[in-house]
């Protein structure tokens, strides 16, 4: 009887896990390889890999997709490819990250600026600690990306769980120009150039 009462138990535990959890499986050996090479911006490649069937938006066991690895790493002429072949823009990680968030985390305005053309949600916030695009990049003072992300609409008023805003970490950082250009957007928009 215990035994049956255990296995239901599993049962609905199992059954309460998302489909998404429950769905993840290892990563095969191509799949590896093309985010392998999707990060280090192996074009031909990760061209040749899709070509042969490999899945684009297949997860790591972070959630991550190829497509946030090459965003993270600034590879903007793979980031556009697999954008083209079909790599959905607001998958989240584990962290709720999208390739937006990754891409804002460096200085690479061309592959932020085409993901936002591509039409990624410039004010999607992370699960963990609720940071937005435009957090990230004021925090690592990334002038450019700021900008771009203003010009695209992004809020500088919105706050992480700690109630933060992106100015808030421009100032605690000490980019002042950050936060006179946050500071300016509230009034008028913002030139990207």
């Amino acid at each position: 009887m215990i035994k049956k009462l255990l296995a239901l138990s599993f049962l609905l535990c199992v059954a309460s896990i998302p489909l998404a959890v429950q769905a993840w499986e290892p990563l095969s050996p191509r799949e590896l390889a093309l985010m392998e090479a999707a990060y280090n911006g192996e074009l031909e490649n990760v061209q040749s890999l899709v070509a042969d069937g490999v899945k684009v938006d297949a997860l790591d066991e972070e959630k991550r997709t190829s497509l946030m690895l090459a965003a993270f790493n600034g590879q903007a002429p793979v980031v556009e490819y697999l954008v083209e072949k079909g790599a959905e823009l607001e998958l989240k990680d584990n962290n709720g990250r999208t390739a937006l968030l990754y891409a804002s985390s460096g200085s690479f305005p061309e592959t932020v600026e085409y993901l936002l053309k591509s039409g990624a949600f410039v004010n999607v916030q992370g699960t963990a600690e609720g940071f937005t695009a435009l957090m990230t990049a004021s925090a690592e003072g990334l002038e450019e990306i700021v900008r771009l992300l203003l010009s695209y609409g992004a809020n500088p008023d919105i706050k992480d769980r700690d109630g933060d805003t992106a100015g808030d970490f421009a100032r605690q950082k000490g980019h002042s120009s950050i936060v006179a250009l946050l500071e300016k957007s509230k009034t008028e928009s913002v030139d990207t150039r």
